[in-house]
């Protein structure tokens, strides 16, 4: 800091710290410090303005990034001319900065850098000197402003991308089976909470600086043919690679299906990509139903619900009855409903559409707690 630079070896800089700044968020206030030294500005802020909800998601200065919940007041309004500007623009997605002129004096009201009917980047700086009139001034405003905008919309993009990628894995959290995505090196790319606690909990597994290893070389062995079929099949449009009932270190079974992961578009680069996806089955699985769906699509009672939850879930008539403190009697008399009701005629059929709907924990479907006692289950997380 501090260090005095040509104008030209400041402006490469600041372009550098820009883009980077697309990518990650945490390099902007640098490229702030730097804009202000290269454009004799002062007080540089950015914003990105909620539109659908009236306010600041993010707001950066040279001083350092700001969300909501902690942007300084003097951030949490649209500059002077903002809203004047907005109301012409209106909600065209393509509306950008060439409707406002890249000088110190459009910078000083607030210059629109990317505009979209939700949200909006807005960045604006005081004058530094002879009341924003010097042309030296104007001259390198006009040269990094585009810069800016360029990579507004990139990191609006990569803003984009991170929420989709953040909600997918999120979703894969919620299954009740581990998945896990492999390069050929058995490097873990990914692995959601199921696979991640089944690998803790097994001593026959284990993440070595990421990497998947077996605990025994037979396993090992095993690991690496099906990904080394993985990357043969994956070639040749195979559904499926192969699959092994591996037996965990508590005795448990665990099924492992490993599937080639190939793209609809072929990725050529120097970068080594995910190339199978492997899925782990988990035995000790509550989720089978969930009883809120079977009420809505059918009509069925909470009773009749449970009863079709553990039916699904392989339990015989019997054992529902002990399990739900019925009689064997009044099982079948909730079957029978339930066949009418749901239009099937067999316990088969009724299983086999009970398996197309969603998932849920039989406790939080209301089964009885006694349900299904187990011993030595896979601990989680």
């Amino acid at each position: 800091m501090g260090e005095l630079l040509p104008a030209d070896d400041v402006f490469h800089r600041l372009v550098d710290h820009i883009y980077e700044s697309a990518i990650d968020v945490a390099a902007m206030p640098a490229a702030l410090d730097l804009f202000s030294r290269y454009t004799c500005s002062a007080s540089p802020s950015y914003l990105i303005w909620d539109k659908l909800a009236g306010r600041a998601r993010l707001g950066v200065t040279p001083h350092g990034c700001y969300t909501s919940a902690s942007m300084p007041e003097s951030m949490r309004a649209l500059p002077s001319r903002a809203s004047v500007a907005l109301a012409s623009a209106g909600d065209m997605p393509d509306a950008g900065p060439a409707d406002t002129p890249f000088n110190c004096h459009g910078l000083s009201s607030g210059i629109r850098l990317f505009d979209t009917h939700d949200v909006c980047v807005w960045m604006s700086a005081k004058p530094g000197c002879d009341g924003c009139t010097s042309p030296d001034c104007n001259r390198r405003v006009a040269h990094v402003m585009p810069h800016w905008a360029r990579a507004a919309r990139m990191q609006h993009r990569n803003f984009e991308l991170s929420g989709l990628a953040s909600m997918g894995l999120a979703g894969l959290d919620t299954l009740d089976f581990g998945v896990m995505v492999l390069q050929a090196d058995m490097r873990v790319r990914y692995a959601n909470s199921w696979a991640e606690a089944l690998v803790q909990a097994d001593t026959h597994l284990a993440l070595d600086n990421g990497v998947l290893c077996a605990g025994t070389e037979a396993l090992q062995g095993v690991l690496a043919r099906l990904l080394d079929n993985a990357a043969h099949g994956g070639r040749h449009g195979a559904a499926a690679a192969g699959s092994w009932m591996h037996i965990t270190s508590g005795g448990q079974p665990v099924p492992i299906i490993v599937m080639p992961l190939v793209s609809r578009q072929p990725v050529e680069g120097p970068w080594q990509l995910p190339m199978a996806m492997m899925l782990l089955g988990n035995s000790e699985s509550r989720s089978v139903l969930d009883a809120a769906v079977l009420t809505s699509l059918f009509g069925l009672s909470k009773k009749e619900s449970i009863i079709a939850i553990r039916l699904a879930a392989g339990e015989t008539l019997n054992e529902i009855a002990e399990r739900e403190f019925l009689s064997p009697h009044t099982v079948r008399v909730h079957i029978r409903d339930t066949l009418r009701k749901t239009g099937t005629h067999r316990q088969s059929e009724l299983v086999r559409l009970l398996h197309l709907l969603p998932g849920v924990d039989l406790e939080r479907a209301g089964a009885s707690s006694a349900a299904r006692p187990r011993a030595g289950q896979i601990r989680r997380g």
